[in-house]
């Protein structure tokens, strides 16, 4: 480790809520399969809440019944995550009772779905849903969560900033400059989104409504940016691959540089949750820089596995990717390095995000599958389509890739 500064009678009210209380909960959890169960009708007592949303759904809560009783909600069956919602049938005298989104499991489906598909009334249905970007040729690489509920993704062939929605309307923005290489974007703690060019050598900013700002960070040298994060600060914090140095800018675009050790050529950098940032070193660690720009290196288990890109868990740690090992790496803010591989060989683990699942999920690129690893280390993998890239856990809760290769955005329903 190196410091360097730079809701009838009583008795029959009780069962009632005793059968809902023990028996609802095992098809209606909140992120449950994709497939609702109906809920019985309440004889006298009050409205019965409608099943938990699944991905992308809302949950609703049964009207308050006339006299005689009320109707459980029923549960609703989803199109993609999205919350479709069934009146449930009404009970002794009672109002129906509305539904909220997906919740439960369904009918057993036989053969068994693979683990990239779900259960749907007997019919396996796939996790994932592509929508395909109008330009030939698009290659979309990063992606981010916006604060406007939308996803935010970079196009390196065009030079446009695209927006997609979570029900899949996309809006593109072009960058002022040409063959500017845009690569990774973040949101930012102004409510914009901020991506780096490293091509062009500059950070830039997109405003919510698509208006673009770039700013030069080649200041005292040639920069080739690379991770962007919303940072200590207010400010915004990336990585100059090439100068060796972590550049910090104000959201007016004023920047500063903190220089790095020689050789370190930092990649993919975070806000930590002990409030630093956290980056990449391409020399074999893993860094923390603070606020007064005091920086820590701890190495990793397999200093030459060359990791790329990092994210927070669940569990607090830093987790990144080694694709020339094919590992996930874990870091905990104490500096103690863990290396966990992948299940496919030659997988090339690449960009990771933390699910709504509290699990970090990551795309292998050369597997064409979405991973996810549990805070003990167990990996799991789904395969998708086309080679995924980057990945960002969107407002409804489900995973958004990039396709890069097929020109198309991803998005998967988590189990």
């Amino acid at each position: 480790m190196r410091n360097v500064k730079a809701t009838v009678g009583p008795g029959r009210l009780w069962l009632a809520m005793a059968l809902v209380i023990m028996g609802c909960p095992t098809r209606n959890q909140l992120g449950g399969g994709p497939d609702g169960g109906a809920g019985a009708g309440g004889a006298g007592g009050q409205a019965g809440s409608g099943a938990a949303a699944g991905a992308g759904g809302l949950a609703g809560s049964g009207a308050t019944g006339g006299t005689g009783g009320v109707a459980g909600g029923a549960g609703g069956n989803p199109s993609g995550g999205n919350g479709g919602a069934t009146a449930g049938s009404s009970g002794t005298g009672g109002a129906a009772g509305s539904s909220g989104g997906a919740a439960g499991s369904g009918a057993t489906c036989t053969p068994v779905c693979t683990a990239s598909a779900y259960c749907d009334s007997g019919t396996c249905k796939s996790r994932v849903t592509e929508f395909p970007l109008q330009d030939t040729g698009a290659r979309p690489r990063y992606i981010t969560a916006g604060g406007d509920g939308n996803l935010w993704f970079t196009d390196s062939a065009y030079d446009k900033i695209r927006r997609i929605s979570t029900t899949g309307t996309i809006n593109e923005f072009v960058v002022p400059s040409t063959g500017s290489g845009l690569g990774r974007i973040a949101p930012g703690p102004d409510g914009n989104v901020w991506f780096v060019e490293e091509n062009a050598g500059n950070i830039g900013r997109i405003t919510p409504s698509g208006v673009v700002t770039e700013f030069s960070a080649s200041s005292g040298g040639l920069a080739i940016p690379s991770g962007i994060t919303a940072g200590p600060g207010g400010d915004i914090w990336f990585t100059d691959a090439n100068e060796n140095r972590i550049g910090i800018s104000t959201p007016a675009g004023v920047i500063s540089f903190v220089p790095l050790s020689t050789g370190a050529a930092p990649a993919g950098i975070t806000q930590g949750p002990d409030g630093n940032c956290w980056f990449i070193e391409d020399i074999g660690a893993i860094a923390r820089i603070t606020a007064a720009e005091t920086i820590t290196e701890f190495p990793i288990p397999t200093p030459t596995s060359s990791p790329v890109n990092i994210v927070v868990g669940g569990d607090g740690a830093l987790w990144f990717t080694e694709p020339n090992t094919d590992k996930i790496g874990r870091m905990t803010t104490t500096g103690t390095g863990t290396e966990f591989p992948v299940t496919t060989a030659n997988a090339g683990p690449y960009t990771l995000a933390l699910g709504a699942d509290m699990n970090v999920w990551f795309t292998e690129q050369a597997a064409s599958s979405l991973g996810r690893i549990d805070s003990s280390g167990h990996v799991t993998e789904f395969p998708v389509p086309a080679s995924p890239y980057g990945i960002a856990r969107g407002a409804d809760g489900n995973l958004w890739f990039t396709e890069q290769q097929a020109g198309k955005i991803g998005r998967f329903l988590p189990p």
